[in-house]
Order: C-alpha cells, then structure tokens, then sequence
C-alpha cells in the first residue's frame, strides 16, 4: 500500500513539473509570437519601431511587480490580454483582444475552446511573471 501511494505521489510531482515547464515554455512562445513586437523581446517595451507609431506607450511588464507593492497583479494583467471584459474608455491604446483570437472565431469551435483559450493566457501571465525584476 505504501509503495503504491508513494507511486502515486512521484507520478502526481513530476506532471505538476512537467506541466508548469509546459506552461512556461507555451507561454513563452505565445508571448514571443503575440506580445514581443510591441512589448519586446525583454519585455521592457523598448520596441524602437513601435516609438514611431502615434498613441503608443511603452510599457515594461518587467516591473508589474514593482509598480504594484511587490505583488505580480494576476488577475489584471489576465484582463488586459483577454481583454473581453476591457471597458475601451479605462484601456488606454489598442492592445489587441487576444481572447477573443485565440478562439480562433474563423472555424467551427470545438468543445473545451474556453478551457484553452484560458489555458493559453494564463500561460502568458505565468512568462510575464517570469520576467519581473525587483
């Protein structure tokens, strides 16, 4: 009995492992595909094409944590790349609604679409919370 529920626990670590890597890795790549042209690279908004564009404003998310007391604002940064629930006159700039593209709304939606959509941008927020700096 022991040797099973300690099979159990080794088996229940390393796919907690393997999937928090998975989501940073996932992360990372939808960061680096969607975000890094206006954000950069970095993540420091220091985009020199992007300067050139009227109304744009940099902003570094490597110092979200720094802005908010230490604390990595989660649910606020979620809500501003979903941006589904953004009211467009408290969003300042044309940050795209990456909710609503990650359904991919051009095909027939398979059930779980919600589900990744989530799981896809809860995966950014965990890469953007990778990068803060103090």
């Amino acid at each position: 009995m022991k040797r099973n529920t300690l099979t159990v626990m080794a088996v229940l670590l390393w796919l907690t492992a393997f999937g928090n890597a998975f989501a940073q890795t996932s992360g990372k790549a939808d960061y680096m595909a969607d975000c890094a042209r206006c954000h950069g690279v970095d993540g420091k908004g220091s985009v020199a094409a992007m300067r050139e564009v009227k109304g744009y404003v940099s902003v570094d998310l490597t110092q979200l944590s720094k802005a908010n007391g230490g604390v990595f604002p989660h649910q606020e940064v979620y809500g501003a790349i979903d941006g589904r629930k953004r009211f467009p006159a408290h969003f300042v700039g044309d940050m795209p609604t990456w909710g609503l593209k990650y359904q991919q709304p051009d095909r027939a939606l398979p059930p779980g679409t919600e589900q990744e959509v989530t799981r896809r941008i809860s995966a950014v927020v965990s890469y953007i919370e990778s990068i803060q700096q103090k």
